[in-house]
């Protein structure tokens, strides 16, 4: 027999009893929708808890402290033996402006009028910006370029411009609060546009007697605000780590200021970006070996959250494996039923000289039919259910889907989340589970005497 000649017969039969081959398809249709809702709200946690550990940082960034670490010393050749890691895009230290017995302080305006304690300066490497999320609101990231080219370049965070007081002033209106500023409305222009400033100074000084050092600074740009890139981004400066060194060092030559020979030179913290998500724990695991304990990551609360999340998982599936598991019986009552019908139709085509592999795949046909329909119409059904649940259920979840996941910065993570690969899945899952249960009756097909067959009534 031809496959077509397989499923124009199988059609026929599976009409002879429109209700009874309704039922038996509502019940796949039933275990199917609720295996794949059970699944897609295992799914939804998890995308849920990634959005909100994307709300607190980087999922591919790596923190590395190592203050008072003096046995393994952060210097530039940890970081270029980091750097050379497989999986690693980029990694730079994080050196904030500190001096023993010196301070620092940025003047603007003419004649140093507007005054900044400077207490938030960190130098980094340029090239690093960009890979680790830093952004602007106006001009341009530091780039290696920027060195050695006259002024000091710099680049602001996104109120620093704020934390400088008009030392003309008595407080409290010496500054501009931008604290009390009520949500949605604007900020007040600060006291001097940062991008425009041309009196703009950096000078380090020391506490006891000694030379201070003036520098002639220049801004760059204004960075987005964002704490997890850096507290640095709202009210702090960001330069080149390249230029700090040597306007550090310029200071204490000029000051006569000699380090200690046997000091372990190092940097305190330092920051590594991988290219993937999936490589962070490898490189975490690596920069640990190379004597860095203290290192921190999302990866390490990613795999505790995916941990849950794959046992809720389990567990939703588990219990829509048992509505198909009933429904399977379903298919096979309705097919064992079926043979006991068509006894004498089975003998007559016996007796015709067909084949029993032909016999054998009527039934098997017909059992695959049921799960298909019954797979694509749960698929259908799921994806409805799911769509009720992301517009009614996020709500009545508190907004964060199933997991509570909200970044708090975008839109809440949906309830339910049915992919493409997901609904392939249940519809396979549903033939093939028609497809099993269609075994047992047909081989009772096949096993049935021709003439007993034709005698029976």
């Amino acid at each position: 027999m031809r496959i077509s000649d397989l499923v124009a017969m199988c059609a026929r039969n599976l009409t002879r009893r429109k209700l009874r081959t309704l039922l038996t398809v509502m019940g796949v249709v039933i275990g199917t929708g609720f295996i794949v809702v059970m699944i897609s709200l295992g799914l939804g946690i998890e995308q849920a808890n990634t959005q909100m550990l994307e709300g607190w940082g980087d999922l591919n960034v790596i923190q590395i402290q190592n203050f008072g670490n003096t046995e393994t010393p952060l210097d530039e050749a940890a970081i270029a033996a980091i750097m050379a890691m497989p999986g690693v895009e980029v990694a730079t230290p994080i050196f904030e402006l500190r001096m023993e017995g010196a301070g620092a302080s940025m003047h603007a305006g003419r004649r140093g009028r507007y005054e900044w304690g400077a207490w938030g300066i960190s130098g980094l490497h340029p090239q690093a910006l960009e890979p680790l999320g830093y952004a602007v609101t106006e001009g341009r990231l530091l780039t290696p370029e920027d060195s050695n080219v006259g002024p000091l370049r710099v680049m602001f965070g996104e109120n620093t411009a704020y934390e400088f007081r008009d030392t003309r002033r008595r407080w409290p209106n010496d500054m501009i609060n931008i604290w009390n500023v009520q949500p949605g409305e604007p900020l007040p222009d600060p006291f001097f546009d940062p991008m425009s400033e041309r009196h703009l100074t950096l000078t380090l000084f020391p506490w006891d007697d000694g030379q201070s050092l003036e520098f002639e600074v220049e801004v760059v740009g204004v960075m987005r605000g964002d704490f997890r890139r850096g507290w640095e981004t709202m009210g702090g400066v960001i330069m080149n780590l390249d230029d700090m060194q040597r306007m550090i060092a310029e200071f204490e030559r000029q000051n006569n200021i000699r380090r200690d020979r046997n000091a372990v030179e190092g940097f305190e913290q330092a920051r590594v970006r991988c290219y993937s998500m999936d490589d962070v724990a490898e490189v975490e695991a690596a920069i640990r070996a190379m004597g860095f304990p203290n290192t921190f990551s999302m990866e390490q609360e990613r795999q505790s959250m995916q941990e849950g999340a794959r046992q809720i998982q389990l567990i939703l599936g588990f219990i829509g494996g048992i509505a198909l598991f009933i429904s399977a019986l379903s298919i096979m009552n309705t097919m064992i039923m079926s043979v006991y019908e068509r006894t004498r139709e089975i003998g007559v085509m016996k007796v015709l000289g067909c084949a029993l592999g032909n016999i054998r795949s009527v039934f098997l046909l017909e059992a695959a039919l049921i799960g298909f329909i019954g797979g694509i119409i749960g698929n259908a059904l799921s994806f409805l259910v799911s769509v009720l649940l992301n517009v009614y259920g996020t709500g009545m979840m508190g907004g964060g889907g199933m997991g509570g996941g909200m970044s708090g910065m975008g839109e809440p993570a949906p309830v339910s989340v049915i992919p493409l690969w997901l609904m392939l899945l249940g519809l396979v899952f549903a033939t093939c589970v028609g497809l099993v249960s269609g075994v047992v009756p047909a081989m009772r097909a096949v096993k049935i005497s021709a003439l007993e067959a034709i005698r029976t009534e």
